[in-house]
């Protein structure tokens, strides 16, 4: 992979560089705002200010970009590259599931949680119908 990040920066067309590295990022599914790839970024956008091709340097980024998205689901589709998801060596922990009582469930807050105006209102507290026990 290395290598092919020094063969996509030693293009000499800054455009060309710059679709190039999009499609790279998205077909690897790199994150760009973020680490080296925001910082080789801000590199050909800061180039491009100079040159005076800002934003064709940022189109071609963007098209390339979302040629390698494309380019990616396709191989991931026919099978030649595995999503992110299965490449996940660690296995969950089973999460012990303790019983709630009702009021939990429901989130209701308890009674002495509640501040004292609305104590004796009966809006947030559960219907009659709801809290009859059967005998």
């Amino acid at each position: 992979m290395k290598d092919e990040i020094e063969e996509i920066l030693s293009e000499k067309n800054i455009i060309k560089r710059a679709y190039l590295f999009g499609f790279y990022v998205g077909l690897y599914g790199h994150v760009d705002w973020a680490g080296w790839v925001a910082e080789i970024r801000r590199e050909l956008y800061a180039e491009a200010r100079k040159l005076g091709v800002y934003e064709e340097v940022k189109y071609a980024y963007k098209e390339g970009k979302e040629a390698g998205k494309k380019e990616r689901a396709r191989r991931i589709h026919s099978g030649l590259m595995k999503e992110d998801s299965e490449k996940m060596k660690v296995k969950p922990r089973k999460v012990k599931i303790l019983p709630k009582t009702t009021d939990e469930v429901h989130g209701f807050p308890k009674k002495e949680e509640m501040p004292k105006i609305l104590r004796g209102f009966k809006g947030l507290s559960l219907p009659r119908i709801l809290t009859r026990r059967v005998k």
